[in-house]
């Protein structure tokens, strides 16, 4: 707190001369501090009159009387940003993909805002930043959705609730401005002859996948060729298929599905324990949940596939000089590593679109198996575990969709019971008497 009214002194030449325009020094004293003993002062210079530097002085001094740390008139949004940013990564405690994310963000919303003080960011200036940041953002993507205008307003208020802990500035004006609305996805899900065709597909395409991969080895005995070699061209174009038939199987995301090892299947169970996942940077991680900790039953032909896929994968691996673990990534890439969720992402793309389910995403396989588990009439608690959600009311919101053969039954049936009333009952009888 503030001691006296404060002091304000003139900053002369070393000629004894003012400056034009005058420079002026405002000093307040905050009292002894009570760890170091010492004095602890405020200093700001301005330029302009002495009436400028009295409004400065008040303002210094309204400040530290309302609880303002004594930096906060000075604090940029950019300087504090950045020490947000760096005390996150600091803790430890978040993934690196979302403080990669988060930084991104941060660093476009410095480019509009980033020299502003933090006492003078108002609701108005936000809004301003909102429309500025869509504006552009459409310009030059051609589209920004309302997600990620949403996710821009809640770091930005998480920033600023947090410079309001820190006493630089009174109130979060973020809190005063209306969150932008998140877009409401269109979740598609496949019917059951559209899954079958899937799974029809994806047969075809992994026997093609292994025929592929001996006919490149035949072609290297051939030739003669015994050097030593780092990789096996076409190996991940199985893993590739592998990976679609155990997301079409379990509804597994597909982090979880790229992040499965050997040790992690039970052929003697027929089941799937999941335990991590691998993010678009390559990372190995946990579930963000315990729910997400689970162990999934597979059905036969699932785990047959698999069996036949582990038992090739042994002897492609033996060529590359490496041994299969339990801790050999399931679906490998050309290498017998993991495969990078962007390059799977890839493949899918062009395997949907050569086979007619262009656009089909690989996580609508996760909304197609909630939806045909609830239509076959599985329980929500079951269908829950199997998503890894840690709530039935999630599944049941996010994933189960209704499907058009069922609707059509829906819409018989509530015909049927509705359609004879009392009185088209008695007209019925009626007309039954006359015709007798």
């Amino acid at each position: 707190m503030a001691k006296g009214d404060g002091s304000i002194t003139e900053v002369k030449k070393p000629d004894g001369t003012s400056y034009a325009p005058k420079h002026w020094k405002v000093r307040i004293d905050l009292g002894t501090n009570p760890i170091t003993g010492k004095r602890d002062v405020v200093s700001r210079n301005i330029k302009g009159t002495k009436s400028d530097a009295c409004k400065l002085r008040d303002q210094l001094k309204a400040d530290l009387e309302n609880g303002l740390s004594a930096n906060a008139d000075k604090m940029t949004f950019a300087e504090f940003a950045e020490q947000w940013q760096q005390a996150r990564e600091t803790a430890a405690e978040i993934s690196k993909t979302r403080l990669r994310r988060e930084r991104t963000i941060i660093e476009d919303m410095c480019s509009y805002i980033g020299a502003i003080r933090l006492r003078d960011i108002t609701a108005q200036t936000i809004e301003g930043l909102y429309m500025k940041m869509r504006w552009d953002k459409t310009e030059e993507k051609g589209k920004c959705s309302g997600t990620t205008m949403n996710m821009i307003h809640k770091l930005l208020k998480q920033i600023l609730s947090r410079a309001v802990d820190y006493d630089l500035i009174l109130r979060n004006p973020a809190e005063k401005v209306k969150a932008p609305r998140c877009d409401t996805p269109d979740r598609r899900s496949l019917t059951t002859a559209e899954a079958r065709q899937l799974l029809a597909t994806i047969d075809e395409a992994e026997y093609e996948a292994y025929a592929s991969r001996d006919a490149i080895e035949e072609r290297q005995e051939k030739r003669g060729d015994t050097s030593e070699r780092s990789y096996l061209r076409g190996l991940s174009s199985i893993g590739n298929v592998m990976a679609a038939r155990i997301g079409l199987a379990t509804g597994m995301r597909r982090g979880e599905v790229l992040g499965l090892t050997w040790g992690h299947i039970s052929f003697a169970r027929g089941t799937i324990r999941v335990t991590q996942s691998v993010t678009t940077y390559g990372e190995v991680k946990e579930p963000k949940t315990e729910a997400g900790k689970r162990v999934i039953a597979v059905d036969e032909k699932t785990i047959e596939h698999l069996r036949r896929w582990k038992q090739f994968q042994r002897k492609e691996l033996a060529i590359l000089s490496l041994e299969q673990t339990r801790d050999t990534p399931v679906c490998c890439n050309d290498k017998g590593g993991l495969i990078a969720p962007t390059n799977f992402s890839r493949w899918w793309r062009s395997f949907t679109k050569a086979h007619g389910f262009e656009g089909l995403k690989f996580h609508e396989l996760r909304h197609t198996q909630a939806t045909q588990l609830v239509a076959g009439g599985m329980d929500m608690k079951t269908v829950q575990h199997r998503l890894g959600h840690a709530s039935a009311t999630l599944t049941m919101n996010l994933y189960a969709h209704a499907l058009p053969e069922n609707d059509a039954q829906a819409a018989q049936l509530i015909g049927s019971l509705f359609s004879e009333t009392p009185n088209e009952q008695a007209r019925q009888e009626g007309a039954l008497r006359v015709a007798v």
